[in-house]
């Protein structure tokens, strides 16, 4: 057998957190408490896990007899699909951007609106034994949110996607990864 199995990952545990403000940086070690603003999504399915899909197009360019000369790619696209499982202030902002809850002697009140674009930052932590890994995204939006459905045999669950923006540089996000102690 070749390879290192200890190179493979099995994740015991991840969050998910979401910045109001674009461009915000998540923590720049690996045992820093994400600051201040930084709202966790809350209890995540792990059995489906977190999803991540590349998207591109690209064009070949074929010389006389079939001869591949050139490939080229653009409109790369990059998301993240997680899924929720609580239905809390976090979550709401993500599948209803724009609609607001308050909460009163006990009552929540929903106005839901059609939703608006919302940009923010988005951060990941997974863990395993004592090796974590920490990915933040500057700028993020949703992209869809799958039908929701309730029943009385199921929890209701809130699968996101969320699309990167690149910043300027092409970076799509920064990740830190190792063991703590």
């Amino acid at each position: 057998m070749s390879g290192d199995p200890t190179k493979a990952s099995q994740w015991e545990g991840a969050d998910i957190y979401i910045h109001d403000t674009i461009g915000t940086a998540g923590p720049a070690d690996l045992t820093t408490a994400w600051g201040t603003g930084w709202n966790v999504v809350g209890l995540l399915d792990g059995e489906e896990g977190a999803t991540w899909e590349r998207d591109e197009e690209s064009s070949e360019k074929y010389a006389w007899g079939g001869i591949l000369v050139k490939r080229t790619k653009s409109k790369h696209k990059r998301t993240l699909k997680f899924v929720a499982l609580e239905d809390n202030e976090t979550v709401f902002k993500l599948i209803n951007p724009g609609s607001t809850r308050t909460t009163t002697a006990g009552v929540t009140s929903s106005t839901i609106k059609v939703p608006k674009g919302h940009e923010f930052a988005l951060g990941m932590e997974l863990r395993e034994g004592d090796r974590v890994v920490r990915r933040y995204i500057k700028r993020a939006e949703v992209d869809t949110v799958d039908e929701i459905k309730e029943s009385e045999s199921e929890v209701t669950v809130y699968a996101i996607t969320v699309v990167l923006y690149p910043e300027a540089d092409g970076t799509l996000y920064t990740e830190l990864s190792g063991a703590v102690e």
